[in-house]
């Protein structure tokens, strides 16, 4: 049995899995800052036979400790940026230790299920774009911060406006301030979303499949002037097709 994780910088997901695994069917969310002393994770590892965990991880501190914690159940723990592991993905980029071992996730299971050129928007603390071509080279990407971010910090550094729940809205212009911080967060993002994609492809010239993953992709999906498709469980999916690909270290 695998356990598999993606350590995000606020929520981590995990899931359980084996090598006649295909697709990621459901997973439990932690808050990744307690997840080492939260019971219902430690529960969750704890009732299931796990022999490995295979993750992806932007919170190195957490990782580590992780590790740790399973290694001292008997699971091996890997990284899938670990150099034990072959990709079906070349990251055709002058740095690519770089890249957030999500972000190497997001591009493997868009390559493996899309088969074609694709830009993978993922919602999440940040947010951030991936360029992937239908052979199978990362090209690179762009880090914008993320919507609650950006509204954590309107409110922490002003003195009147409130912190508000992001909602999709068709109005513009607000008409108190709750509703004009609305409008000015979610009509902002589209903005600069439709705008990054229009130049992504006047730049490179090819036309892409568009894909949002994260927490808020569904109220953003309808309002872009590219259609795009929603795949939550993206990370997790490039973890499995990772582990299938490697499949014969796990013999």
């Amino acid at each position: 049995m695998f356990l598999i994780g993606d350590l995000g910088n606020t929520h981590s997901k995990f899931t359980l899995c084996n090598l006649k695994s295909k697709k990621i069917k459901n997973y439990k969310s932690f808050n990744t800052n307690n997840i080492l002393t939260n019971k219902n994770f430690i529960k969750f590892i704890s009732k299931h036979k796990i022999k490995y965990a295979v993750v992806t991880s932007v919170v190195p501190k957490v990782s580590n400790k992780l590790k740790f914690l399973l290694q001292k159940k008997n699971i091996r723990f890997y990284e899938i940026l670990d150099k034990i592991f072959k990709k079906p993905i070349k990251l055709k980029v002058t740095k690519p230790s770089q890249v957030g071992s999500d972000r190497v996730a997001n591009s493997i299971a868009a390559f493996t299920i899309y088969k074609t050129n694709c830009i993978i928007v993922d919602f999440g603390t940040a947010t951030t774009f991936d360029i992937l071509s239908k052979k199978g080279f990362y090209l690179g990407g762009l880090i914008t911060p993320g919507v609650k971010l950006t509204l954590q910090t309107l409110n922490q550094f002003t003195e009147k406006l409130p912190l508000i729940n992001l909602k999709k809205t068709n109005q513009v212009i607000g008409k108190d301030t709750i509703s004009a911080i609305n409008s000015g967060i979610y009509w902002g993002y589209i903005g600069m979303i439709n705008q990054i994609i229009n130049k992504i492809i006047s730049t490179t010239k090819k036309k892409y499949k568009v894909i949002l993953t994260g927490g808020l992709s569904t109220i953003f999906s309808n309002s872009l002037v590219h259609k795009a498709s929603i795949n939550k469980n993206i990370t997790l999916q490039g973890v499995l097709e990772l582990i299938n690909f490697n499949k014969h270290l796990f013999k």
